[in-house]
């Protein structure tokens, strides 16, 4: 007992009190803010993805003022998972998504980005046995496989042209399982400086995804980031076959 309450002891001196929890939280706070000032508002250009950990420390010590809803499309996802899913995550920059939403319930998971710093980040702080990142351009290249039950596609489709997304929706489509499910989230408005197209409502996003799946499910949120600005955000999930999608109970 007294080596067990010395431990004790010698770990409350070290590590335990609230006056050290709040010297640690206020040292993290400085580290990720002005990380994100030098990453997003000195360096000369934007980066290629989002570090996620912000908006995890912001949710968990800070004063996220957007909330939970900027993880609703990885709780979305993980919804819609089942135990064995082989599952296509592109645009996945830090990774983030992918291990922390998609790898629980999946057996396998391709995870591609077109920008090498983005997957470089990926496979150093959100590794996994069961994720295999690969540095590719979405629409000119072949998919890893040819075959998933999932396909995910986040915050990127204003990224790309309409052209070009036809041209992935199609490819997306051919290589789905036959009960396979298409799913993803898209800011609705013009919100981006480095968009390529804008989409203003669900209706809009419907009348793309149609001519390639039977079934279109579509749902928006909105919620406030960056003071009082208001996203819209839409979520899809879409497949030509019924039975999956209907599961999550989300009106046609």
């Amino acid at each position: 007992m007294a080596k067990k309450g010395l431990k004790y002891l010698i770990k409350s001196l070290i590590w335990g009190g609230d006056f050290r929890q709040k010297i640690l939280i206020y040292l993290l706070k400085n580290n990720f803010r002005f990380a994100f000032q030098r990453e997003w508002n000195y360096s000369k250009e934007e980066p290629h993805f989002f570090d996620q950990r912000h908006n995890i420390f912001e949710i968990g010590f800070g004063e996220a003022s957007s909330g939970s809803y900027v993880f609703y499309r990885g709780f979305y996802a993980a919804e819609i998972i089942k135990e064995g899913d082989k599952i296509l995550d592109i645009g996945c920059g830090d990774g983030f998504f992918v291990k922390r939403f998609l790898v629980p319930k999946s057996s396998k998971i391709d995870a591609i980005d077109i920008e090498p710093s983005a997957i470089s980040f990926a496979k150093t702080h959100n590794s996994d046995v069961k994720i295999k990142y690969h540095q590719a351009d979405c629409i000119a290249a072949p998919f890893p496989d040819t075959s998933y039950d999932i396909i995910s596609f986040d915050g990127a489709l204003g990224h790309i042209s309409k052209e070009n997304a036809l041209i992935l929706l199609q490819k997306i489509a051919s290589n789905l399982k036959e009960n396979g499910v298409f799913i993803g989230s898209e800011s609705l408005g013009l919100e981006g400086n480095d968009h390529l197209q804008f989409f203003n409502s669900l209706p809009d996003l419907k009348n793309l995804f149609k001519p390639h799946f039977k079934y279109v499910y579509l749902k928006s949120i909105k919620y406030k980031i960056q003071g009082d600005f208001t996203r819209c955000e839409a979520y899809w999930r879409c497949s030509n076959d019924l039975a999956r999608i209907e599961q999550a109970e989300w009106e046609k």
